[in-house]
């Protein structure tokens, strides 16, 4: 079967000069393993060169600042942050991820945002509390309220200063 597509006589003498290597991928090994879940941010206004001080560690980026205020409003503690790693890095290629340590027989994830909610409710009331931790309906709905104007109007103008 012929080639749709074809390059000039000269092009394929010059590249074929230069043959596509694959590797095999690297083995992951790990020297230090993960002690406690940790939220991957973006990195602080002022980056201390310390990460366990507590100095400053609010993300600089309003989506990474969101997940970390939705996760100590729902009360988990305990959680590591990193913002030594790029957007890359991360599922989609964005910031911010959730990477839980290894337990038992399940083995350590890397969660994207859409999976960060249903990881939290696991660990505040094993996920049955309807009013998923809040006092009464009132303040459920006041929550909820808050964090679609956050996601709105305001998300949009931090993301627009920053």
């Amino acid at each position: 079967m012929a080639s749709v597509f074809s390059l000039p006589e000269p092009l394929q003498r010059f590249l074929s000069k230069f043959p596509l290597h694959t590797y095999p991928p690297i083995p992951v090994t790990s020297r230090r393993p993960l002690q406690k879940p940790t939220l991957w941010i973006a990195p602080p206004r002022t980056t201390a060169a310390d990460q366990t001080s507590n100095s400053d560690i609010l993300s600089a980026d309003a989506e990474c600042l969101k997940w970390q205020a939705y996760i100590a409003l729902r009360g988990v503690t305990d959680i590591a942050v990193r913002w030594d790693i790029s957007p890359e890095g991360g599922i989609d290629g964005r910031l911010p991820c959730l990477h839980t340590p290894a337990l038992g027989d399940a083995s350590s994830e890397l969660l994207a945002p859409r999976s960060i909610p249903g990881w939290v409710d696991g660990r505040v009331d094993g996920g049955n509390d309807p009013l998923n931790g809040y006092s009464d309906e009132t303040l459920k709905d006041e929550s909820h309220a808050w964090v679609s104007l956050l996601e709105g109007v305001v998300h949009a103008a931090l993301v627009r200063a920053f």
